[in-house]
């Protein structure tokens, strides 16, 4: 809540992107992914390097849930134990973290699933 007693706005940030890890992963290994690895919604080139994450959304059509990590992974063999289920659906704010995050990992439960992310990111 702000001073004024209003809720402060969510920003999803003023770059739209998408990133399809149908295609860009087949394996089952954990995968850092930055801005840079996300092609603008409304240009079709790739975002720039270094921006902050403030808004997620994950389409995942396999059968069994992805996982999601806010920063980058350890190793490709990471275990999935306390991260982000991913099922059917997920979004998020990642504005509202008092962290700033730049990277996420991400893990498909089987090589073949059809996974979409879509992200909002800030420029300044």
């Amino acid at each position: 809540m702000s001073l004024l007693g209003a809720t402060e706005p969510i920003l999803a940030g003023n770059i739209r992107a998408v990133y399809d890890a149908s295609t860009a992963i087949a394996d089952t290994d954990w995968h850092d992914l930055t801005s840079a690895n996300f092609q603008d919604t409304t240009t079709g080139a790739a975002c720039a390097a270094d921006l902050q994450f403030l808004w997620l959304g994950i389409s995942n059509e396999g059968d069994s849930s992805a996982h999601l990590k806010y920063r980058a992974r350890t190793l490709a063999s990471d275990p999935t134990t306390n991260e982000i289920a991913v099922g059917q659906f997920y979004s998020d704010d990642l504005g509202t973290l008092i962290a700033k995050v730049r990277t996420i990992a991400i893990k498909k439960a089987d090589a073949a699933d059809k996974i979409v992310l879509v992200a909002g990111f800030k420029t300044t």
